[in-house]
């Protein structure tokens, strides 16, 4: 038998496995929002993938996502990659002001690679949930970059960390920065400074 025949008739047989299984339930997660109470200004998310290409019309917002390369099949509405380590590239339009910007993504079987990059810039996932999955093991990650300016463009870059992920849900937000404890004691100073300079001038004058 010819190699393309058997990897056909393994992605026949896995597709079949899994094409029954369900796609993940709208803005549905097992573990908390990684942002806590607060509201995103942007808020993307994809329950379900079009192809193993990617997908341009999310569930919830606007976005595109893809893989490269597309070495992948399609499973029910997730997307299993095979013998590959696809690089995955999510975008999200930017808003003006400062914000914390979040990645994240549900996985089964294995895990995504922990490194992740915001327009070039890196940061290390943090693992929100493991549990046994109708695939293998489900994982939710996240990551989060910190005071971020706004930029008229978001671009997410993420790497499967194995071949043999299944690809469940992922979801990108932006939500309005928290300033630290120092920017809150630097502006206390500067009112303490400006309000010194008020009396001294008032009682010279």
């Amino acid at each position: 038998m010819s190699l393309s025949y058997n990897l056909a008739a393994i992605a026949l047989a896995v597709g079949t496995a899994f094409a029954t299984s369900a796609s993940a339930t709208t803005n549905v997660w097992d573990s908390q929002a990684p942002w806590g109470g607060a509201t995103p200004v942007q808020y993307v998310e994809w329950n379900s993938f079009d192809s193993i290409e990617g997908d341009s019309t999310p569930e919830i917002g606007a976005g595109t996502i893809s893989l490269t390369p597309p070495a992948a099949i399609q499973m029910g509405e997730g997307i299993y990659t095979l013998f590959n380590m696809p690089t995955i590239t999510a975008t999200l339009a930017g808003t003006a002001g400062v914000f914390d910007v979040y990645l994240r993504a549900a996985v089964q079987g294995n895990t995504l690679a922990s490194e992740a990059t915001l327009n070039g810039i890196s940061a290390t996932s943090v693992l929100a949930f493991t549990g046994a999955g109708s695939h293998g093991d489900e994982e939710e990650l996240y990551w989060v970059w910190n005071n971020v300016v706004g930029t008229d463009l978001y671009t997410f870059q993420f790497k499967t960390a194995a071949p043999h992920v299944f690809i469940d849900q992922i979801a990108l937000a932006t939500v309005a920065a928290v300033p630290e404890p120092s920017t809150y004691a630097m502006l206390a100073l500067g009112l303490g400074i400006l309000g010194a300079a008020s009396r001294l001038s008032r009682k010279q004058s």
